[in-house]
This record gives structure tokens, C-alpha cells and sequence, in this order.
């Protein structure tokens, strides 16, 4: 038994309202007819622009996502789960700062003793008529470090490889000694012996802390068993972690190969790369443009 509508009273000049049954499910379209001129103007709502890009394919010439053009882009910082380096806690930066600490900060990181009560801060900078994100040490008793491709080593850097910390110490340095008053420093005055070799060695105090002469110019660092020039007796590193060499100016370089944890290498202040990783105390962090 069909039950007849009221027929709804059309003002002259303004338009019909009409919404048909629905058909199959979907939601009606709003339909708006027009009295004079006729005319039918439509409005349909697309229920998940996600799931039919998924079950249909984008067109060819639709291959750009959505971009602010207006405000700078969000970014990710993820605290990330231990062992994993693609999930965790996200945070998203919608101002120009972001900090990080143990006791203070907008991410806390209260379990881990190592990171200082303020660690480090992201900062949005000005760059290049755009902007920048750049992470900057908040002089942290610990440092703070970033996972990288290759980086140029001098004594200040500290370097980690597997779960261990190290430095390039350059042994002809001369050590400063304050003169007295009036006296003059002889330049190169100190006799030097026949062969000196840099030392890569662990910043640890404890007990057993190794230290290894760089006597090639070219040096890999891997696992003890490895067949690497520097073997060290971590789990976490590979067979061939990484290759240290040396430059023309006398400076040292390391470039890590491609390994499950990387080398990291302390900064005070850097920009950071749209997909990258960082390293405060023994929490490590993802940073996404997306």
C-alpha cells in the first residue's frame, strides 16, 4: 500500500525542493529544480574518495596529493616503539617548535636517565624564501645525534656504531697549556715521531674501553668475525658496517653502508631532511614531512 506525499506549494522565483528515493544504498543527490528558466542543478555527495582510489585507480592525469600552498606543511616526529623504526607515539607539529627532555619539554621521556631534562628542540625556520626544520642540541649532557648516509668526523663529533660510542682523536694536537705571561709559542716546536697514527677511540670510562690506531687510509668497521679491518664484539653491528677514510686535508670521513642500525653521529644544530632519524639518550625518533 502506497501512502501519496503532500504536494508542497512552489513559490513563484524560488526553486522546487525534490529528493528522489534512494537507490541501491547511496545517498540521494540533492536536486533543486528551477521554475524559469528550467534548469536541474545536482549535488552528490562521494561517500570515500579513499576506497574508490583504492578499487578503481586514480585517473592518469590525477597523480599529486593534496599540498598546502598557504601554510607550511605538518610534520611527524614519531617516538618510536623499541625495535622498530616505523612505529610508535606521533606527535605533529603544528607550531614553530617542538622540544624535548626528560622533565620538561611538549615530549617527555621520563624513563630514560640519559636524556637530559631539556634534551633538544625542532624549530621552523625561514630558508630559502620557504622553510626549514631544523633540530638544534640544548647543550644535553648526552648529545644529540641523527642517523646519516656518510659525515665528516673531527674531535668534537662523537659517533655511534652498534651500542657503543666513539671519537676520531687526532694524538699530534698539542694540548693547551696556558704559558706565562710575556713568553712566546713556538709554532711546530715540539719533535714529532717518525709515524703517528689518529685513533678511533670509545668515550666510555669503564673498564676494557678500546681504542684502534687508523693505519690505512681506507678502514671498514663490522663484527667481530666478520673479516672487517676494526672488528668490534656487538651484535648490533653487520659484518661490514661501515668505512672510514681518509681525505686529502688529513680529515677523516665515515660513510655507513646499508645496515638494520645505521651510524649516528652527534650534532649541535642541523636541518633535517624530510624522512629522517634522530637520537636523544637511547630514544629514537622518526621525522615525516608528509
Amino acid at each position: 500500500m502506497s501512502v501519496e506525499q503532500p504536494a508542497v506549494p512552489r513559490q513563484p522565483g524560488r526553486p522546487h525542493p525534490f529528493v528522489p528515493p534512494s537507490v541501491g544504498g547511496d545517498l540521494p543527490p540533492v536536486v533543486e529544480e528551477f521554475a524559469s528558466p528550467r534548469r536541474i542543478v545536482k549535488w552528490v555527495s562521494e561517500p570515500d574518495a579513499g576506497v574508490r582510489a583504492r578499487e578503481a585507480g586514480y585517473a592518469d592525469e590525477d597523480v599529486h596529493d593534496f599540498r598546502p600552498t598557504l601554510r607550511p606543511p605538518v610534520p611527524v616526529v614519531t617516538v618510536l616503539d623499541d625495535g622498530s623504526m616505523d612505529h610508535g607515539e606521533e606527535f605533529r607539529l603544528r607550531t614553530e617548535r617542538l622540544s624535548i627532555g626528560r622533565t620538561s619539554g611538549d615530549v617527555r621521556i621520563p624513563g630514560d636517565p640519559s636524556i637530559s631534562g631539556a634534551h633538544a628542540e625542532i624549530r621552523r625556520v625561514s630558508w630559502r624564501g620557504g622553510f626549514q626544520w631544523q633540530l638544534h642540541d640544548l647543550d644535553s649532557v648526552n648529545g644529540t645525534f641523527v642517523r646519516c648516509v656518510r659525515a665528516v668526523l673531527h674531535e668534537n663529533v662523537l659517533l655511534i656504531l652498534g651500542a657503543r660510542r666513539f671519537r676520531v682523536r687526532n694524538p699530534l694536537k698539542p694540548q693547551a697549556v696556558p704559558l706565562p705571561v710575556g713568553q712566546t709559542n713556538l709554532l711546530d716546536g715540539r719533535p714529532l715521531p717518525p709515524v703517528v697514527w689518529p685513533m678511533l677511540e670509545e668515550t666510555a670510562s669503564r673498564p676494557g674501553a678500546e681504542a684502534f690506531p687508523l693505519r690505512d687510509e681506507r678502514l671498514v668497521v663490522g663484527r667481530a668475525g666478520g673479516g672487517a679491518d676494526i672488528e668490534l664484539d656487538d651484535p648490533l653491528l653487520a659484518n661490514r658496517h661501515a668505512e672510514l677514510k681518509r681525505l686529502r686535508d688529513g680529515s677523516w670521513i665515515i660513510t655507513g653502508e646499508h645496515t638494520r642500525n645505521g651510524i649516528w653521529v652527534s650534532v649541535a644544530a642541523i636541518g633535517l631532511a624530510p624522512h629522517c632519524y634522530f637520537r636523544c639518550g637511547e630514544q629514537r625518533f622518526r621525522f615525516v614531512i608528509p
